[in-house]
């Protein structure tokens, strides 16, 4: 360890980082560059051997805010980033990226929404891309609210939500708690590998303990596409199984049958969509925490057929159900 601090910060920014030579200077940089000064940067190299630790250890030694750790041998993507919050000092903790950035007024906007403790997260829009410049927003929505729990999964599924925690702004507490290495979901996976569905499930079961979940409606956070990134550069599709086989076992395990067979159904039409050929529907669920009984296959293959019937409407699915008019609050 380089440079330790002896006060505790409001805010404890982690970066995990491995091999990211040509990204993590600006990483660290748009951490330092934050107009709201209350802050850590935890770095913690997961043994990369490209030059990226001696990056960081000039930073560390410029500024001392910026706490830096190297393991001495990789233990994967997830374990990683426990190990940042393990470190942390502040209350609320924001994970950052090795190859994304953030707006200089990021912290700024996010942590006065966790002054509300009836609030257990709060996320915002981002730019994702290869550059920022050619940027795409993402999570964008047309006004800053605050939601229930069911609202945001909803909003996860359906792809207006992130499921990055690169996007949110979390208690400390809440991430320690709710960061887990793995799932037994009836398909392994190399969650601590990858990191999909670890990471979108601290927000889900942080959501469950709150009323409320706050979105801002301005992109904050940029993400980086590019080739070393793992939502791009993963063997088998593994990322996309790994929410997948997540986002069944969560809906299964803390909804029941209905919820989860919607979000199967939905999900068996995309792949056939995007894949072009047909997929049964049988083996979809078992891969995906079912049984294949004719019940199951069933209620599946009608509850596809009213979604392909909605599509056409350009009705999104809700797989959760909700109370949204009461539970709908507007920001600012």
């Amino acid at each position: 360890m380089i440079n330790t601090t002896t006060s505790f910060p409001q805010v404890s920014i982690l970066i995990p980082v491995f091999n990211r030579k040509a990204y993590i200077a600006e990483c660290i940089k748009s951490a330092l560059d934050q107009t709201f000064t209350d802050f850590e940067i935890i770095v913690v190299d997961n043994a990369s051997d490209d030059g990226t630790w001696e990056i960081c250890k000039q930073f560390a030694r410029q500024d001392q805010r910026v706490r830096i750790f190297k393991n001495e041998k990789n233990i994967g993507a997830v374990r990683n980033w426990l190990r940042c919050a393990q470190e942390a000092k502040g209350e609320f903790c924001k994970i950052l990226f090795s190859d994304d950035t953030l707006e200089s007024d990021c912290l700024a906007e996010m942590v006065p929404m966790l002054s509300d403790l009836n609030v257990g997260l709060v996320y915002c829009a981002a730019r994702i891309g290869v550059s920022k410049e050619s940027a795409e927003l993402g999570y964008l929505s047309t006004e800053s609210l605050k939601v229930s729990a069911r609202d945001f999964v909803n909003s996860v599924l359906i792809g207006s939500a992130p499921v990055s925690p690169g996007a949110i702004l979390f208690r400390t507490r809440d991430l320690l708690k709710n960061l887990r290495i793995d799932f037994p979901t009836s398909t392994p996976r190399p969650f601590d590998r990858y990191g999909a569905g670890p990471d979108v499930m601290i927000s889900f079961l942080t959501s469950e303990s709150y009323p409320y979940v706050a979105n801002i409606a301005k992109p904050l956070v940029y993400f980086r596409a590019h080739a070393g990134s793992f939502t791009i550069g993963n063997s088998n599709n593994q990322v996309l199984k790994g929410y997948k086989s997540v986002f069944s076992f969560y809906l299964k395990t803390r909804f029941g049958l209905t919820p989860w067979l919607r979000y199967l159904s939905y999900s068996w039409l995309f792949q056939i969509r995007a894949d072009r050929q047909w997929l049964s529907p049988k083996a979809h669920l078992l891969e995906y925490e079912g049984t294949g009984a004719l019940g199951e296959l069933l209620r599946l293959i009608i509850w596809a057929a009213w979604l392909g019937l909605n599509h056409l409407f350009a009705i999104k699915p809700v797989f959760v159900e909700t109370k949204s008019s009461k539970c709908m609050i507007k920001l600012g």
